[in-house]
């Protein structure tokens, strides 16, 4: 149908860096099938690749030959702009015979690490910083098991690869989070038990599989389907991963009045993988959001927010405030945006009110602060006013460098 959208996404970049530090420790040959090739994918490789481990790229796959879990070079680090990189390799580089100092760039620098840096400190780690904020430098130290408790899915994996190196530990969650690291570690043979918001890493035998195969991300395919929604065209979604605990925009946007429907489910390397079907509807709802689901559309708070922004009847998001320590403020950086296309809102007290107009009106300029997920609106935003500014859009590459040239074969 003409009307109709084709659309493939791009491998899950937290799932591929994932993959890639935890081979890095296995002490196994993996090879990892439809990775992410991107900024933060890439630097990731390096900066393994720094401490000694072998990795080889061949014909758009990656072959990781991990290491004892104790052997790693002493380097000096640079994260990139990588939250996540950072929250994996830490406990790597505490348990290693070396100080090492840790670094970023651009956006990661604005960002406070506190729960991080309290979370190891717990465990017994030792770590100097300056108010939360990279630069770190580690000092070898032996961690003892404590339990942790978090609302964040990159600090619950930080805790589960120091339970490697202790033998076992206990989590509980504040806000359940997304749990890729989980199924990752079964995958290579730990036991964890969960039970509710309990999660406890009790035997480790990193054992990674042979071959391990990347899904399409959900995130990356969500202004795509924003897109197909305000352009009024049916898309259809192939190969994308969903997550339960990474499907909130789906299912947000489907309790706003868009049709949605899953076939060719499957799993894939643990995760479970769909064709997803979407029709969009002129006619949205306004929704009433709790605290506890944000974690689920955490990435494409900006993109929902937008959708609800021509809704037919206001709506209320609770829990705001975790949307401040992104690549950006993302919260205030929703707000400005939403004000510049006419869209009045209300924020207090962690709650956003979103007051909704019939029509948008032309932003003319985008600054994406440095944030790929400003970017990709921006994108979305062009497609609808052909003659808006983008600044500084190649903030795209560190996630999806290709985001622009796919969104104009649409």
């Amino acid at each position: 149908m003409k009307n109709e959208i084709i659309y493939t996404p791009p491998p899950d970049k937290s799932i591929t860096i994932r993959w890639l530090v935890i081979s890095s420790i296995s002490n196994k040959k993996t090879v990892i099938i439809n990775p992410l090739f991107c900024d933060d994918t890439i630097n990731t490789i390096k900066t393994l690749q720094k401490l000694g481990v072998k990795i080889k790229i061949e014909n758009k796959k990656i072959i990781v030959w991990g290491k004892s879990l104790k052997d790693f070079k002493k380097e000096i680090i640079n994260v990139g702009e990588s939250a996540l990189l950072l929250n994996l390799i830490l406990p790597i580089l505490i348990n290693q015979k070396h100080k090492y100092k840790i670094y970023g760039k651009k956006t990661i620098l604005r960002r406070s690490f506190k729960e991080t840096i309290t979370s190891l400190s717990k465990l017994g780690a030792k770590i100097e910083h300056k108010n939360f904020k990279l630069p770190f430098k580690t000092f070898p130290s032996k961690l003892k098991s404590k339990l942790i408790k978090t609302s964040s899915a990159q600090v619950k994996s930080l805790a589960l690869i120091s339970g490697i190196y202790i033998g076992k530990i206990k989590i509980k969650e504040n806000l359940i989070t997304r749990d890729h690291t989980e199924i990752i570690l079964k995958k290579c043979g730990c036991k964890i038990n969960i039970k509710g918001n309990l999660i406890e890493l009790k035997s480790v035998k990193l054992n990674t599989p042979n071959k391990v195969t990347v899904v399409g991300d959900i995130s990356n395919a969500s202004p795509f389907i924003t897109l197909a929604i305000f352009t009024g065209r049916k898309i259809i979604v192939k190969n994308c991963g969903i997550n339960p605990r990474r499907t909130g925009f789906l299912e947000k946007i489907k309790e706003a009045g868009i049709k949605i429907k899953f076939k060719n489910k499957r799993i894939i390397s643990g995760e479970k993988v769909s064709d997803i079907f979407i029709t969009p509807s002129k006619n949205l709802k306004g929704l009433k959001i709790k605290r506890n689901e944000i974690p689920y559309f955490i990435d494409e708070f900006m993109l929902l927010c937008l959708i609800l922004g021509k809704a037919k009847n206001a709506s209320i998001i609770y829990g705001v405030d975790r949307l401040k320590n992104k690549e950006s403020d993302r919260l205030q950086e929703t707000i400005n945006i939403l004000k510049k296309l006419g869209v009045k809102t209300k924020y207090n007290k962690n709650k956003l009110i979103i007051y909704p107009v019939k029509e948008f009106k032309n932003p003319e300029i985008i600054d994406t602060k440095n944030d790929h997920r400003i970017a990709m609106l921006g994108g979305i935003l062009k497609k609808i006013f052909t003659n808006i500014k983008i600044k500084n859009p190649n903030c795209i590459k560190k996630t999806y460098p290709f985001f622009f040239n796919d969104i104009e074969k649409l």
